[in-house]
């Protein structure tokens, strides 16, 4: 057996709080390693006197599931539930001996009554207690929302006149389109009618840019977006239309002209706001100004302070100080309590304190207790997800497999050995609530990314309405848009007909209903099939979904017998029978219900 694959973490991704009564656990070994795992648990105070008169400890023994595998290793999982809530627990494995594998070392278990000497509980992993308080809590509402990302500037202007005409390309970073939160309001309807019902602006608060993550004043609606009480007409409209609210906070950095640092500014180590940064040398403008006095990145020179990248107009905010502190959580506070936000997306989250997350999160809850967390995380974000700090990420995580798989970056064998290491390393209680997106303002549009061609657009959101966790939809993804990176994927919305997709538009809408009538869409695993194509099944309960995806040109597959039969397409309504092979023409894929029609 080769013992080094083994792997397993207690009170982490490997065994965690599923609820107030259920333990997950998760063991990796080598692949096909082991013939069988068994987990060994039970309560640690839990002892009593066998028929000899010797105490023994008192345990259950249960076969382990091999849930997942890819080319280098297995993953067995299984869900207990401790009476008392507390448990030790090692795992047993089977390759021809058995060992024992605990926490401290792995044993060779020479014969069954070894096996019951073996119950030194300080080798044994611990689970201590399952306590309601570190549970995620996850607003019950997230997972099953749909979300639509706006980039207010240039989604729709209910004031029908701007200094640029509508549509200008190219785009640029400093220009102003007229986008305003009345012409979110007059788009509702649209919204609604498409299956959204959640709304994630980008900031909107004041700030001097197009763009707002240099924010000014967070308490303030930037008046190029209407005023706080459009705001707050704009949340009660959306809320008739039970569509929820989320709004990006920038709490990592400032602004350069947020009157805390400008003050820096001014009066240098003689400001009161000098520690509500982290400024390395006085004065802290050692960066050039335009002729307006507005900062211009400069990359070639050391900034007097910490800022966000080298961007000298974000001066990082220094979260421990009590000042900006206050000032931070207030602003959590005012959206929630004044306007009722239902959930704030927070930028550049993993630079951000975890100690200043855990306070965001308490204090939302405090105010309105099913307020939703996401961080802006592009990496594994397992240390901000145990359930103190953020209640999902940006899953780029799934992102990163679906681009490069349907870009042609990474094979087939590749990309499903990605998407398994995601759903073994990934606790399903923060899966079922992830932000899924295949596109957003920082990256390029999902259609640029794929050449253009509509049929890969198609296959990328079939996959991310089929991934447990909540869609997003990127405004204008939805009827076609395209865009190379920044500025340019911030293009203005089409609103004129003879410029959408409207058969994109007709799938996307599709793709909604499907995932509210079927509950397998929003299941944790992908069953893969072992086919030249990717082929997978998704179960929930009585409902199972067949996928075949072609990612390239046509191709034709010899199908296992345990798949023929008849089927629904789920999108077209017809009826479809499968033999011993199927062609699939150049990226065509199949969304099969069996035995439905």
């Amino acid at each position: 057996m080769n013992k080094l694959a083994l792997w397993h973490n207690a009170k982490s991704e490997y065994s965690y709080a599923y609820d107030s009564k259920t333990l997950h656990i998760m063991l990796r070994t080598a692949k096909n390693d082991v013939d069988k795992v068994h987990i060994i648990y039970g309560d640690p105070f839990s002892w009593e006197s066998n028929q000899s008169g010797k105490t023994v400890w008192k345990h259950e023994k249960i076969q382990m599931n091999k849930r997942y595998q890819t080319d280098d290793f297995d993953y067995y999982f299984i869900e207990i539930k401790p009476p008392y809530l507390r448990t030790k627990y090692a795992f047993l494995l089977e390759n021809k001996k058995q060992f024992l594998f605990g926490s401290k070392r792995v044993k060779d278990i020479e014969s069954k009554d070894d096996l019951y000497d073996l119950f030194d509980l300080s080798e044994y992993y611990n689970f201590p207690y399952l306590n309601h308080e570190d549970l995620h809590n996850t607003p019950d509402w997230v997972k099953d929302t749909v979300w639509y990302q706006i980039f207010p500037d240039r989604f729709y202007s209910h004031r029908k006149h701007s200094q640029l005409k509508w549509g200008k390309l190219p785009v640029n970073n400093h220009e102003f389109y007229g986008g305003d939160l009345l012409g979110v309001i007059d788009k509702l309807d649209y919204l609604k009618d498409l299956g959204i019902t959640g709304i994630y602006f980008t900031p909107i608060f004041k700030a001097p840019s197009a763009h707002k993550y240099d924010t000014e004043n967070y308490f303030e609606i930037d008046p190029q977006f209407g005023t706080n009480e459009d705001f707050g007409l704009l949340v009660k409209q959306a809320h008739n239309r039970n569509i929820k609210v989320m709004l990006d906070g920038v709490f990592n950095h400032s602004g350069y002209y947020h009157p805390f640092f400008q003050d820096v500014v001014k009066k240098g180590e003689a400001s009161e706001y000098k520690d509500c940064f982290f400024i390395d040398k006085h004065p802290v403008v050692n960066f050039p100004l335009d002729h307006d006095g507005k900062p211009i990145n400069y990359y070639g020179i050391d900034l007097n302070l910490k800022t966000f990248a080298f961007t000298p107009h974000m001066p990082k905010w220094n979260t421990s100080n009590p000042i900006v502190e206050k000032h931070l959580l207030d602003c959590i506070k005012f959206w929630i309590e004044k306007y009722d936000i239902d959930g704030w997306r927070l930028d550049v989250s993993n630079e951000i304190s975890h100690d200043f997350l855990r306070q965001i999160k308490k204090v939302s809850r405090m105010v309105k207790k099913d307020t939703f967390i996401l961080g802006e995380n592009w990496d594994s974000s397992i240390p901000w997800l145990h359930g103190d700090q953020l209640d999902s990420v940006m899953n780029y995580d799934l992102s990163y497999p679906i681009w490069k798989y349907l870009e042609h970056k990474i094979d087939l064998k590749t990309f499903k050995n990605m998407v398994t290491m995601y759903l073994a390393q990934t606790p399903k209680n923060v899966m079922e609530n992830m932000f899924n997106l295949v596109g957003s303002h920082d990256t390029i549009r999902i259609k640029k990314r794929l050449k253009d061609d509509v049929r890969r657009v198609k296959l990328s959101y079939l996959l991310m309405f089929l991934s447990a966790g909540a869609p997003n939809i990127y405004y204008g993804d939805e009827i076609g848009m395209t865009g190379e990176h920044d500025p340019d994927n911030r293009r203005c919305m089409l609103w004129d007909a003879k410029d959408q997709d409207h058969d994109f538009y007709a799938f996307s809408k599709r793709l909604i209903e499907l995932r509210q009538k079927h509950p397998s869409f929003t299941d944790y695993d992908y069953h893969f099939i072992d086919l030249d194509i990717l082929a997978f099944t998704k179960t929930s309960k009585n409902d199972e979904i067949l996928v075949f995806i072609n990612n390239g040109k046509q191709m034709s597959v010899e199908l296992p017998k345990q798949l023929m039969g008849t089927y629904k397409d789920l999108i077209s309504n017809e009826k479809i029978e499968l033999h011993d092979k199927i062609t699939l023409e150049a990226y065509q894929y199949l969304l099969l219900e069996k035995g439905s029609i």
